[in-house]
């Protein structure tokens, strides 16, 4: 089993965004030093909670820190942008760390609706009935082909055709896995925003059609987990992020409390609870637990990696889930 790491560069309340960027790029260093198979960066817009918002800026720092893990965009929110600048910042990346880079494509809009506004600027083309034709000149782009809109069949992308990369469509729901499928790309389950997705996996395998992204159906899963030496350590360190779901349920936006101040918020934080029964969060405990609460999950997806996203503090807390986690599965 592949393990790799996703990171929102969530901001803590003891820090700021330039903080919360620098972590991700030292978690990005230690993440390649154990061996772990991609690291990929996430996009949102305005928020007090997570500071990555543009991936295609933030992979060349991160590609240039690291020396053999992949490196790519968990996602890139294609609503907001145009296919042919998106095709021309990923084979940039491409030419720049061959085969190193993701391209991760998101079809939500990681942003509130002034902000998509802001980001689509009088853009009419940003609502979701526009997703499958961004979707088919992005690959048109991507692959050296003429564009399905006849507008831009004149259009050449540089710089030219070499290694594509490695690209994915993050799903969460019955239309994003036929999309996945129907274009022929890598799927990653979005597991840690929507629990039931996991039958997916075998709607896409079943409709999936080799493209040049893919010749056979790839299946990954992203899922938040906590690992620590024990589960009571682990459900300790998982109140900062207990915490910052029930502010958002309530309607406050905040940068995530550290692990004092989010356990008086949690008190009624029973084993149950904490390790997210009937939510979608339930990986969190020490390696054992970890490991047999995944069983289920990997037998019903069959994924060939699963995507970790880990929030806690302090720092050396989240580097040490991660090894943790790539241990256990090393083991087994």
């Amino acid at each position: 089993m592949k393990i790799s790491a996703v990171d929102q560069s969530p901001i803590f309340s003891n820090t700021d965004a330039n903080s919360a960027i620098r972590e991700t790029i030292e978690l990005a260093k230690f993440c390649d030093s154990i061996g772990m198979h991609r690291f990929w960066v996430a996009e949102h817009h305005g928020s007090d909670s997570f500071a990555g918002c543009s991936p295609e800026i933030f992979i060349p720092s991160l590609a240039n820190e690291t020396s053999s893990i992949r490196i790519g965009s968990g996602g890139v929110m294609l609503m907001h942008y145009s296919p042919y600048k998106v095709a021309e910042n990923f084979r940039l990346l491409e030419s720049l760390y061959p085969g190193r880079i993701d391209l991760g494509l998101g079809r939500a809009p990681g942003s509130n609706p002034s902000q998509a506004g802001a980001l689509a600027y009088g853009s009419k083309t940003t609502s979701p009935e526009f997703f499958t034709t961004k979707m088919n000149d992005l690959r048109s782009f991507l692959i050296g082909e003429k564009p399905e809109t006849e507008a831009f069949e004149s259009v050449d992308v540089t710089p030219g055709l070499g290694n594509l990369p490695e690209t994915w469509l993050l799903v969460s729901s019955e239309n994003g896995a036929d999309l996945a499928a129907f274009f022929g790309l890598p799927m990653s389950l979005a597991h840690f925003i929507e629990q039931d997705c996991l039958h997916l996996a075998d709607r896409y395998r079943k409709k999936f059609k080799p493209s040049v992204f893919s010749k056979v159906p790839k299946v990954s899963v992203g899922i938040f987990a906590i690992c620590a030496e024990s589960d009571e350590e682990a459900i300790s360190l998982s109140a900062s992020a207990s915490a910052w779901r029930k502010r958002v349920q309530l309607g406050k936006s905040s940068a995530f409390p550290l692990v004092e101040e989010a356990l008086k918020e949690v008190k009624e934080a029973s084993t149950n609870n904490a390790l997210g029964k009937g939510s979608n969060r339930p990986f969190i405990g020490s390696q054992n637990t970890i490991y047999d609460r995944l069983q289920p999950l990997i037998k019903l997806a069959d994924p060939e990696e699963l995507k970790i996203i880990t929030i806690c503090e302090p720092f050396e807390a989240k580097t040490n889930s991660y090894k943790l986690i790539k241990e256990v599965f090393d083991q087994n």
